[in-house]
């Protein structure tokens, strides 16, 4: 039986053929961008701008994670929660000059696990949010008994300092003391100590009871002491203070409890 070598080389080559062809159709219809089933400038130019629209969505998507913008709606929305530490400053020139940042009025940084909020000046006013003690400063950071108030950074500790003060009054008069003094002790400039007496020489005369308290921060010298604030009230029946600055000193709770509870 012979082999007829015409015919076979004549089926490979239009097998060849076929294939070329059908690889060339699915290339066209792949390109093809009109449906006119050619490929023609229309279509390159068609794929040339869809490259565009890629190359640009991904620079959009690439700035976006980069600046971190904040738009109104931003701050609107339920899962959005104010970080504690706040800045307040005009628009810098990268935000300025992103289209992605158009229409913002801030930005969020995220620097080892803190997450801050930088918000334009020409925006804050809209949040609801105080300060203290004005907008003149850069960075605030948060009242520990106020989710809305911010405090500025530099004066954080003065500003802390004042509100224990201001309670700790509020408390000895609560629980009828007839002496109120705070005396504050700084040491060393790195730690700070403040102590309530109710009464003359550390003891409290309140309906002839006996009570003292103090907060202290140990091993470290005195620099300074003044005295914070003194008092002297007619003395009445104690009344249970509501504690926000000072409600996880135990000291001070447990000066409460003695004082409403004299007997247990």
């Amino acid at each position: 039986m012979g082999i007829d070598l015409g015919k076979m080389f004549a089926d490979a080559t239009k097998g060849v053929s076929e294939l070329i062809d059908q690889a060339g159709k699915d290339i066209t219809k792949a390109i093809d961008q009109n449906g006119d089933g050619q490929l023609d400038i229309a279509d390159l130019q068609k794929i040339s701008d869809k490259i565009q629209e890629e190359r640009a969505e991904a620079k959009r998507k690439a700035d976006l994670e980069r600046l971190k913008p904040l738009f109104p709606d931003d701050f609107e929305r339920a899962e959005f929660v104010m970080p504690k530490m706040i800045c307040i400053d005009a628009m810098d020139k990268p935000h300025a000059e992103s289209e992605v940042c158009k229409g913002s009025v801030g930005f969020r940084t995220i620097a080892d696990n803190l997450s801050v909020v930088t918000i334009y000046r020409g925006f804050i006013d809209q949040l609801g949010l105080s300060f203290y003690p004005e907008l003149d400063n850069n960075v605030y950071y948060v009242d520990p008994c106020d989710r809305d108030h911010y405090v500025a950074l530099d004066d954080y500790f003065t500003y802390m300092k004042m509100q224990r003060v201001a309670e700790l009054q509020r408390i000895a008069q609560a629980l009828g003391a007839k002496h109120f003094r705070v005396t504050y002790k700084e040491k060393n400039k790195a730690a700070s100590s403040m102590s309530v007496d109710t009464t003359q020489a550390g003891k409290a005369g309140v309906d002839g009871g006996s009570v003292a308290v103090s907060h202290a921060v140990s091993n470290a010298s005195l620099s300074a002491i003044s005295i914070e604030a003194e008092m002297r009230f007619p003395g009445h029946a104690p009344v249970k203070p509501e504690l926000r600055y000072l409600k996880k000193e135990i000291s001070i709770v447990n000066l409460i409890d003695m004082r409403m509870n004299p007997l247990s």
